[in-house]
């Protein structure tokens, strides 16, 4: 009997075959060449005669085998896939038994899942991977990668959530780079950024030889705007600034905001380059800016530094813009281009305001006193407080030297509080000698629109105990214009105090009817302008007599200023001004003499009131 087929057991070594059993060698890998022909050889190799075609394969097994149907014999074979082929391979010629068909079955649908699954993973770890590195590139600060989430699965939400993520983290950081190169209010780029471009130009004129300017901008009226209109008028007026000057200057040219009211423009060309820019934007500035029902005039004031000439480093062209800028400002010229004048000036600047802070802590800062003479009754009945500065090395220096010094940098607001306690302790002093004299002290627009003023005149007169009514604040006319409410306010709670307020200057400023009846002011100052030579100036007589008549009208007292000579002492007393004062009554004294000079003229007014009223007119 033939011996029993038996299943055949694979060799340590696998053999696969180059062709399908049966195959001619021309026909080898070819699908359907032809059947396999007799067995020429027995024994348990029998069913398998290409054995010796096969390639050996030592110590390899097939990756994949998958049952597979040769439709010219209806045999079964398995294919082969294998990574070193690299190829589909038929091993082996097969006749499965029933059992032998299932379990291979079997084995394919496994084999399928397997595969499938393993592509599904495939698939599902690729997604899980590009998540990943989004969120690796994110930490790095690259929000570049956004990834596919158009399946509507758990992944696909994933990845719709971590688009939001790097999107949101993007903008975040956008808005804090943005935050940290540029000015908040105007959107210009700040210090930090013009720091970075004008070294970049530095670096760039330095290959090149090719100049660049840096001009320092400061508006000429910034501040009064700040302090008589609200401050939403300031931020109006610097967001239109910024507006003018970005559509004035070139597309190579920079403009910045340092803070406040300065603005510095970093422009491309030598000199004449930067004066054309710097025209045009003074012309562009012409025109007044509207602000709710006001209109709002724009000034400048411009100062420009030169590289190479006037610097080579951003500190210093910086700073020697803003020194021409002021000299600017002083000689209302526009624009100025630094020179070493201007420089020497910054510094006498800058010098003069470290001096007056010394003066007024170490008691440098004095106050005069000039009287003032009733004309009905012919009695001195105040005096003005006149701050003056007695200077270690230059004497006495003139307030016309250092007042306005003080109002255009903001000084003024620390002398006052100082110069109003000096006027309310001389006022108590001469009060407790039982001289009945009212002080008055000059106050700025400034200070009425601090919103403590108030408070602190206040608090001042509490600490001496001095009844109000002897105190009089003198404040300009151009000062009084402001109707804020802050300055309304500090007014109307002084005048509640029993404090006197007068109106300084008056006629040199633009102040109305209706302005003067709104405001609680107690008298007119006649400006010395209008008094002095007014008997020779027919015009000068009329606004004074008018001035007086306006007064009388609206219930309020008036004091002539710079009165020189008899003969205007006697032109007052017959158009009814109340009070006069000035150089032919006396001259500004410290507070001994004019306690003492006030005090022989009460003497002399109790012992002889006709030798009193004759030293008054016969000189």
């Amino acid at each position: 009997m033939p011996p029993d087929p038996s299943p055949r057991q694979p060799s340590d070594s696998p053999r696969v075959p180059v062709k399908p059993p049966g195959a001619t060698k021309s026909d080898a890998g070819r699908p359907g060449g032809p059947g396999p022909g007799p067995a020429t050889g027995s024994g348990p190799g029998a069913g398998s005669t290409e054995h010796d075609d096969a390639l050996p394969l030592p110590g390899m097994r097939p990756r994949i085998g998958l049952p597979i149907l040769l439709p010219a014999t209806g045999a079964l074979g398995i294919v082969v896939a294998h990574a070193l082929l690299g190829a589909l391979m038929f091993a082996w010629d097969w006749t499965p038994t029933p059992g032998e068909l299932l379990a291979s079955s079997a084995a394919l649908g496994l084999v399928v899942s397997v595969t499938l699954f393993w592509a599904a993973g495939r698939w599902l770890g690729q997604r899980i991977v590009r998540i990943i590195e989004a969120l690796e590139r994110t930490q790095v600060g690259d929000y570049s990668l956004r990834i596919a989430s158009g399946l509507h699965d758990d992944v696909g939400m994933l990845a719709r959530r971590v688009n939001l993520l790097v999107s949101t983290s993007a903008s975040r950081e956008k808005r804090i780079l943005e935050s940290a190169l540029s000015d908040p209010l105007t959107g210009l780029p700040n210090r930090t950024l013009l720091t970075e471009r004008i070294r970049h130009s530095l670096a760039i004129s330095r290959r090149a030889r090719s100049p660049f300017c840096v001009a320092v901008l400061d508006l000429d009226r910034f501040k009064f705007i700040n302090d008589t209109l609200v401050h939403a008028a300031g931020d109006t007026v610097l967001r239109e600034v910024a507006r003018r000057l970005r559509a004035t200057v070139r597309e190579t040219d920079t403009v910045a905001r340092l803070g406040g009211d300065e603005f510095v423009l970093l422009l491309a060309g030598g000199e004449d380059a930067g004066r054309e820019v710097c025209t045009r934007i003074l012309e562009a500035m012409r025109a007044p800016l509207a602000h709710r029902d006001q209109l709002i005039d724009i000034g400048l004031s411009i100062g420009v530094s030169v590289h190479p000439q006037h610097g080579d480093d951003d500190v210093t062209l910086l700073r020697h813009a803003d020194t021409a800028m002021y000299r600017a400002k002083r000689r209302r010229a526009g624009v100025e281009v630094f020179d070493g004048e201007s420089h020497e000036v910054r510094r006498s600047y800058l010098s003069m305001l470290d001096e007056l802070r010394t003066a007024l802590q170490g008691g440098q800062l004095v106050l005069d006193y000039q009287p003032k003479l009733d004309l009905t009754s012919g009695l001195v009945v105040g005096v003005e407080g006149l701050v003056r500065w007695n200077h270690p090395t230059r004497g006495r220096v003139p307030p016309s030297e250092f007042i306005p010094f003080a109002e255009q940098t903001g000084f003024m607001r620390e002398i006052t509080p100082w110069v109003v306690a000096e006027g309310v302790r001389f006022a108590a002093e001469i009060a407790a000698r039982g001289l009945s004299l009212n002080v008055a002290i000059n106050v700025s627009a400034q200070d009425i629109e601090n919103p403590t003023f108030s408070s602190r005149v206040a608090a001042i007169l509490s600490e001496r105990r001095l009844d109000a009514a002897r105190l009089t604040l003198e404040i300009t006319e151009s000062g009084l214009l402001s109707e804020t409410e802050n300055a309304l306010g500090n007014l109307q709670t002084i005048a509640a105090l029993g404090v006197r307020l007068a109106v300084d200057d008056f006629g040199t400023g633009y102040a109305t009817l209706k302005q003067l009846q709104k405001l609680p002011v107690h008298e007119l100052k006649i400006d010395r302008s209008f008094v002095s030579g007014m008997n020779l100036n027919r015009g000068n007589e009329t606004i004074v007599r008018s001035t007086i008549d306006l007064a009388k009208q609206l219930g309020l007292k008036t004091v002539a200023e710079g009165v020189e000579t008899v003969a205007e002492l006697r032109a007052l007393a017959s158009m009814g001004c109340d009070q006069i004062q000035g150089y032919y009554l006396a001259k500004p004294m410290d507070a001994a003499e004019v306690i003492a000079w006030v005090e022989m003229r009460h003497a002399l007014y109790a012992s002889s009131r006709e030798a009193y009223f004759r030293t008054l007119v016969d000189r």
